[in-house]
């Protein structure tokens, strides 16, 4: 028992021992961390906050914090600098693994790897954020008094849309101021806003102005996008309220250039500004001041120019919509052989897109203020102006049609030819595959000049490829010798060959003196016919149908009257009927009879003039008249006749002559003062009837000549006189027989009149 009772006592002792041990154990392992000895202090938590006027500005946090003996310095482990900002909208972390802390001066240096967070929400709105940038850089310097960050080592950064790298970064908490320092580089992450294609930004260096919230890229700046890229001193973007994208601004020489197999271009600006969607879609892109854009392709080069430049673009698409120019608006495009010019104020243009949305091209184009187009080519340089111009493309982005509206100019020049101006109320116009034009309408009081030459119409079709122009609605013609008004007319401009139909009616304005291209009669002479034909640049027309020509009392109808202006020559042709009125005739004494003949009986005196004028009228198949020479020349079987006789024969020359005339003022009218008639010649007077093989008559002192042949003259009592020449008087019964034997006057009866 009492070794029992022993034992007993034993593991009690042991047990209490053994207790005491295990609490020592827990007691030791509860108590702090025995401080080496060159700590000076040892505490589990640290935080310092910054406050200005009961704002925290800034808190400094770390798990951990070592005070050593020897050194003015602290080690700070798994440090979150958390930045609020002056107006306390900011909730921005620095996080790293470990700092050394500065007590007195207020540096904080953290050497390893460091992230900082700089969040896109306002915590203020109560939204989650999301949006954030994430920077993670090494060799970080923190000071607590400023409130800046820095490190001058390599910074690597993310984002939603993207990540990008550069050399050093600051940290503001003053301005809530991010800045990468050199060698900026950003790559956008391809989606629908970049239309699937990788973006990339570089530049020297950038800043992202939490406070303003703006960010800004400077240059040399660099945004690529395929084989497009935008260069600028400086790229600013404007952030709204929940720091997405609103404006990006390329300021300071900023310049868009893309290249591809089918060319390259290049747009130059005193700045570029877009303005995006929430969503983060382009909205509208101005370019203002001083822009230039330049085309190379393989056809060519194009060059734009201008002060203002508007970009629409469709909603949740980054394509063009539509686009405004204002400003000394000037394009032009150059290809082999051919050039075209555009200047206006200002010009709205429609896109439409391709097969592919990346494929756009201009749909159609307008001017808002007044325009000229220049077209030059080797042969031709045309010119057209308006008060407004529409102007539709195809699919390929080739100009289709053109529409002019108010005070529409067309102006062409061809080598030596004057120039050809033309104007209307209207115009459409149409092009070809190459670009030329190749067809215009003008419509609405068309006008048209060409030197002396001068055509209005209510309508005028051009056609470049035949060199026509056609007229309709009352055309009129002018030049400086005639007016012609026609139902319709065809030109051909290169040739100068025209052809008009219905109702034509010329005008020849009399002449100054005998040279005008129409000179029958007294003042102005007028035609009129069923069409007419002609060369304007022979001077030569014909009237076919129907034509008929009066000039004073001078009348011509025929089937054709054909005229040439510098030849001064007229022609008719088919069933010719003229009407020439007759000089005055001088009648003086009656002829001395020869010696033993009986003098002849006095002559009567010629026609009083009050009664009107001797007209004769003359049939034949063909006439053809002479203005320098005052000959009209019939032939094909021709009757002559008049109150004084008639004359029949095969071919016939009437003579005519105009009166004097006073400096500047019209000559007097042409009359006929000689008729020659020659081939089987039949002459009629009264009641006397002579054949010969020429027949002359003169009105001077009217008388008729036959000669050739076997002169004969015929009386009512049949009785007949011959001689070599027999001629007898109007206003007389004398005849003069010139014959072989000698000449002598007979009187074989009084001629009443």
């Amino acid at each position: 028992m009492a070794a029992a009772v022993a034992g007993l006592l034993a593991f009690v002792v042991a047990g209490v021992y053994v207790r005491r041990a295990y609490l020592e154990a827990v007691a030791r392992r509860a108590a702090p961390v025995a401080v080496p000895v060159t700590v000076q202090q040892h505490s589990a938590e640290f935080k310092f906050s910054k406050v200005e006027q009961d704002r925290t500005l800034f808190t400094i946090r770390a798990s951990q914090a070592t005070q050593f003996k020897d050194q003015s310095r602290s080690l700070l482990q798994d440090v979150w600098i958390t930045i609020y900002g002056r107006e306390g909208l900011r909730n921005d972390n620095i996080h790293t693994r470990e700092c050394s802390y500065d007590p007195k001066s207020g540096d904080v240096r953290c050497e390893g790897d460091v992230q900082i967070d700089i969040q896109g929400a306002n915590p203020a709105s109560g939204k989650p954020s999301d949006k954030s940038l994430q920077v993670h850089t090494k060799n970080l310097f923190f000071n607590r008094e400023t409130g800046d960050a820095s490190s001058p080592e390599a910074v690597a950064f993310n984002f939603p849309e993207g990540k990008g790298h550069a050399i050093g970064v600051t940290y503001s908490t003053h301005d809530s101021t991010v800045r990468l320092l050199h060698s900026v580089e950003i790559d956008f992450t391809p989606s629908d806003h970049t239309g699937g294609l990788p973006v990339t930004s570089t530049g020297s260096s950038l800043e992202l102005q939490h406070g303003t919230r703006t960010v800004v890229l400077h240059g040399p700046a660099l945004v690529k996008q395929g084989d497009r890229e935008l260069t600028a001193e400086e790229i600013t973007i404007e952030l709204d309220p929940e720091f997405r994208a609103r404006t990006a601004l390329a300021s300071g020489h900023p310049a868009i250039r893309a290249g591809s197999a089918g060319g390259q271009f290049t747009v130059t600006a005193d700045e570029f500004r877009a303005f995006l969607t929430p969503a983060g879609w382009l909205e509208r892109i101005i370019a203002d001041g001083h822009i230039s854009g330049a085309r190379q392709t393989p056809s060519g080069t194009d060059h734009f120019s201008t002060a203002h430049v508007e970009f629409s673009m469709l909603p949740q698409h980054n394509l063009v919509r539509d686009m405004t120019a204002t400003g000394g608006v000037t394009a032009e495009a150059h290809q082999p052989g051919e050039s075209h010019l555009l200047k206006t104020d200002s010009l709205r243009a429609t896109f439409a897109s391709g097969d592919r949305p990346d494929q756009q091209h201009i749909d159609a184009a307008e001017t808002l203020t007044p325009a000229t187009i220049e077209t030059k080519t080797p042969e031709e340089t045309t010119t057209l102006a308006a008060k407004k111009f529409n102007a539709k493309f195809s699919p390929a982005g080739r100009l289709e049609n053109l529409y002019g509206h108010s005070n529409v100019q067309v102006r062409r020049e061809a080598g030596k030819s004057p120039p050809q101006l033309s104007t209307s109320a209207e115009l459409v116009a149409t092009f070809d595959a190459t670009g030329e034009w190749a067809t215009f309408d003008q419509t609405g009081d068309v006008r048209f000049h060409q030197a002396d030459r001068q055509a209005t119409a209510a309508r005028a079709h051009m056609v470049h490829a035949t060199e026509t122009i056609s007229l309709d609605g009352s055309p009129v013609l002018i030049d400086s010798a005639s007016r012609s008004t026609v139902g319709n007319i065809t030109i051909n401009q290169k040739s100068g060959e025209l052809r008009g139909t219905g109702g034509v009616v010329s005008t020849y304005f009399a002449a100054n003196d005998s040279n005008g291209s129409v000179s029958i009669g007294s003042g102005p002479a007028h035609v009129t016919s069923e069409s007419l034909s002609g060369v304007t640049t022979s001077g030569h027309v014909s009237y076919l149908g129907h034509a008929r020509l009066w000039q004073g009392e001078s009348v011509l109808d025929a089937d054709q009257i054909d005229i040439w202006r510098d030849e001064k020559k007229l022609q008719a042709t088919g069933h010719v009927n003229a009407v020439f009125p007759q000089a005055p005739g001088q009648f003086g004494p009656s002829p001395v009879p020869a010696p033993g003949q009986p003098a002849a009986k006095p002559r009567e005196k010629a026609p009083d003039s009050s009664q009107g004028p001797v007209l004769w009228k003359i049939h034949a198949p063909t006439l053809t008249y002479w203005n320098d020479l005052g000959k009209a020349h019939l032939e094909g079987g021709v009757s002559a006749s008049s109150e004084q006789g008639q004359m029949d024969s095969r071919a016939l020359d009437v003579f005519m002559s105009a009166g004097s005339a006073q400096p500047g003022q019209p000559r007097g009218p042409n009359q006929v003062t000689r008729a020659l008639a020659q081939g089987d010649v039949v002459v009629r007077q009264a009641d006397r009837r002579g054949v010969a093989e020429q027949s002359e008559y003169t009105a001077a002192d009217g008388k008729f000549v036959l000669s050739g042949g076997n002169p004969t003259l015929t009386d009512a009592a049949n009785d007949t006189t011959t001689g070599h020449s027999l001629t007898f008087f109007v206003a007389s019964d004398t005849i003069l027989v010139d014959s072989h034997e000698g000449s002598r006057t007979l009187t074989k009866h009084r001629v009443e009149k």
